[in-house]
């Protein structure tokens, strides 16, 4: 499993004297466990030794229980080595054995500041070269590393659920101890094993938390205010954010403790009562294994339901405002870890957008009427029209823009498509188009955010348009308007890589080329969701492609099967393949080449005649059967399309969508792949036993 190892790895655990290892610290708790596992996976292709250490004797049974965590993911192969990389140790720093010197620590020991101390400090003086990081979800690195010996070396890595398999990390830079150089080596090292660091200013409870646990304080005085049940709080919070905060704290042992404990510490900045614990709270933070009462399934009563949305967002806005007031997290990094590491269906300052703004400083104002220092708390200054602005990080959430030698850059920070999204990507091509010192776009993922170009539709836009043929054809007339302008105007070129599925794959389509990195894997899944492409996907590949090409294309749009960038190299439908080093580059140089020739590749803009076989594989990539009258319905537009005009066959298109999206394919399909399970759809091809 070994490999040459990247020179930032090289530079944290190479020394003369040896390889360095990697040390978890507290490795017998939930993060520590999951971390180590983690990084321990990751780092054995790179020869670097790892140490568990912990004082629980159950300690000595982490290669067993990273077994069995790791699963069938792995093979028995891969799982002993991983394993047989690992050095366990019961007991303190002391118990390590001389010879392992450790280039590079992560401390998961509880949260006790003295005793993150006296670590700390017998640590620098056993390994003086040593990096330490912290996975506090709280205390800031001036209270943790100020005045010890190498702190410039020193951080907080605060990582999120589920620790095994999460790649997203809050890292605190801004006003942090940690020096620049180590700042920039971190983020390297990090990046290179995959994973995505969010920078955010070293305050109490950084950005995430401050949502995620003023949402629960929140979720407990709607509780005792309003007499809901915390299952009926979570029915709120579900509907308005996408998240359930009694249901994931009654998930975490702990949970409450910690939230609350994030709360407190904010209070050191404002002591409002905005920050203030509700007693009836009070038995769930001193008994970690007390659980909220819950019943799966209730509903918040209508007559309760707006006041207790209203004051869910005012508080979460609120928070929001203030992060950006004080410059805690930028807007993007804000949005992205309410998604990512929060679940939320959207992050609040892309829902803020999506409400506008007079509406979002009514909440704020509503709510801050509840609580002691307003106008601290819960400013609205960042909400104004003076202030809402794209040079202060607004409408700029999930898409940017930059300018490079001439040639205009959409970055994309975002894999799913959404309203926001597409209003963001509509305003900045505009402002490309009528830059005349832009000759080209390109159009990317922006490398931070988001390191694939597009996974589709977010299926949460769907929800609220099944079974009514109207509101389904407005939602994919609005969206494709901005997207049938990628090609009116200069040239635009799609920067594929990673995944692109779905609606991301007609965005690409969209565009006037394509550029990809070796192994870009792109696909249709929309017969798996049980909907069929609505934004082009139904001839625009075709139109791109030969016609020697069109039964293979027919039949991966009827099976949804992915396929690689490099088969659609040999169509015409992709224009080159590139390493994935090389991808912004090229990218760029190939969308100057486009304006400067004047020549764009190959798109038939009139009809043609496509036989379209319907006698494909009936079961997708993951052989769950697909259903008839879809497959009917997709075979028969995709035949239609084709055999009119570019215009006219995208005002067919849109017509059928919205068609599917009224079948209880797509009701069953949504549904589905919202719960990340196996459609089983009415009338299926085949048998799903067979």
């Amino acid at each position: 499993m070994s490999e040459a190892r990247d020179k930032y790895i090289d530079a944290i655990f190479s020394s003369p004297e040896g390889t360095r290892a990697l040390l978890v610290a507290g490795c017998c708790g939930n993060v520590g466990f999951g971390k180590l596992g983690q990084l321990a996976r990751l780092l054995v292709r790179h020869n670097v030794p790892v140490i568990a250490l912990d004082l629980s004797p159950a300690v000595l049974d982490i290669p067993a229980r990273l077994t069995k965590a790791y699963g069938s993911r792995f093979s028995p192969e891969e799982v002993k080595a991983i394993t047989d990389n690992i050095t366990v140790v019961q007991g303190t720093l002391d118990d390590i054995p001389k010879a392992l010197r450790i280039g590079f620590v992560f401390e998961a020991i509880p949260e006790r500041l003295d005793l993150k101390r006296s670590f700390y400090t017998t640590l620098r003086a056993r390994d003086p070269e040593a990096y330490i990081f912290s996975a506090t979800s709280g205390l800031t690195t001036k209270k943790l590393f100020e005045g010890l010996a190498g702190s410039e070396r020193c951080g907080v890595l605060h990582p999120f659920f589920p620790h095994l398999t999460n790649k997203l990390w809050e890292f605190p830079t801004k006003d942090a101890v940690t020096g620049a150089d180590t700042i920039k080596l971190i983020g390297k090292f990090l990046g290179r094993l995959g994973m995505n660091v969010i920078r955010v200013a070293d305050v109490p409870s950084f950005a995430a938390d401050r949502l995620f646990c003023g949402m629960m304080l929140e979720a407990v005085r709607l509780h005792v205010d309003l007499e809901l049940s915390p299952a009926q709080v979570d029915d709120v919070c579900k509907r308005v954010l996408g998240t359930s905060p009694f249901f994931v704290h009654n998930l975490i042992r702990g949970a409450n403790g910690l939230s609350a404990h994030c709360m407190q510490l904010m209070r050191e900045e404002a002591d409002s009562s905005i920050y203030a614990i509700p007693a009836a709270w009070q038995p769930y933070i001193d008994n970690p294994d007390k659980k909220w009462p819950y019943e799966r399934g209730s509903k918040c009563p209508p007559e309760k339901f707006d006041e207790a949305r209203g004051r869910m967002l005012g508080m979460i806005f609120a928070l929001t405002s203030y992060m950006v007031e004080h410059d805690i997290a930028s807007l993007d990094a804000i949005n992205h870890l309410a998604e990512k590491a929060l679940a939320f269906r959207q992050g609040p300052p892309a829902l803020i957008e999506e409400l506008g703004f007079a509406a979002a400083r009514d909440l704020v104002a509503n709510f801050a009427k509840r609580v002691t220092l307003p106008e601290v708390v819960a400013p609205i200054g960042p909400l104004t029209d003076a202030r809402a602005t794209r040079e202060n990080g607004w409408q700029r959430i999930y898409v940017d823009t930059s300018v490079h030698n001439g040639v205009g850059l959409i970055s994309l920070k975002r894999t799913a498509i959404n309203h926001t999204f597409v209003a963001e990507l509509d305003a900045a091509y505009e402002l490309f188009q009528a830059d005349d010192n832009v000759s080209a776009i390109v159009i990317a993922p922006d490398g931070t955010y988001s390191r694939e170009f597009g996974h589709g539709a977010d299926m949460n836009c769907f929800v609220p348009v099944l079974g009514n043929h109207d509101a389904a054809l407005k939602l994919i007339q609005g969206w494709k308007r901005t997207m049938l302008k990628l090609r009116r105007g200069k040239p635009t070129v799609a920067a594929l890589v990673g995944r692109v599925l779905g609606g991301g794959l007609e965005f690409a389509t969209s565009c006037h080329a394509r550029i990809a990195a070796a192994g870009t894997r792109l696909g249709q899944p929309e017969p798996v969701v049980g909907v069929i492409p609505g934004l082009g996907g139904c001839h625009q590949i075709h139109r791109s492609s030969t016609p020697e090409s069109y039964a293979r294309i027919n039949e991966l749009l009827l099976t949804g099967h992915t396929f690689k960038a490099e088969e659609a190299q040999t169509w015409g439908f992709v224009s080159r393949i590139v390493p994935v080093a090389e991808l912004p580059r090229a990218s760029m140089a190939f969308a100057a080449e486009l304006a400067a020739s004047g020549t764009l590749p190959n798109f038939r803009m009139g009809p043609s005649t496509v036989e379209v076989d319907r006698n494909v594989d009936p079961l997708s990539d993951r052989k769950v059967p697909h259903d008839a009258d879809l497959r009917d319905l997709l075979a028969r537009t995709i035949a239609d399309t084709n055999g009119v005009s570019f215009e006219e066959a995208s005002a067919l298109e849109e017509q059928r969508a919205a068609e599917s999206l009224c079948m209880s394919t797509s009701k069953i399909g949504v549904k589905a792949m919202m719960r990340g399970k196996p459609p089983a759809f009415a009338n299926p091809l085949v048998d799903a036993a067979s």
